[in-house]
């Protein structure tokens, strides 16, 4: 199996790019071994609900949704560094 690459994306108040960029990442890397790790900085938005729809919607992918009180991004990329299980990391 090929190795796993970590994505992980910071959220605060995304909703209008936040599915797009779900759907860029799912069919640029849609043959490769990845996770998308997804760090809700405390988003006040509808982000939180669309985050929730896209994972439902594809159960298949590998997704960790966390929220967290807002913080920066620093703390949100930490977060998701703590949780990757990837050997790579990319940061969006």
């Amino acid at each position: 199996m090929s190795q796993l690459i970590s994505i992980i994306i910071p959220v605060y108040n995304s909703q209008k790019t936040i599915i797009k960029s779900l759907e860029s990442i799912t069919n640029q890397l849609g043959s490769y071994n990845f996770e998308i790790i997804i760090i809700n900085d405390g988003s006040t938005d509808a982000s939180e609900d669309l985050i929730n729809n896209f994972i439902s919607e594809n159960e298949s992918l590998l997704i960790k949704y966390y929220y967290k009180k807002n913080g920066g991004v620093s703390s949100s990329r930490n977060i998701g560094l703590k949780n990757a299980q990837g050997e790579f990391i990319a940061f969006l």
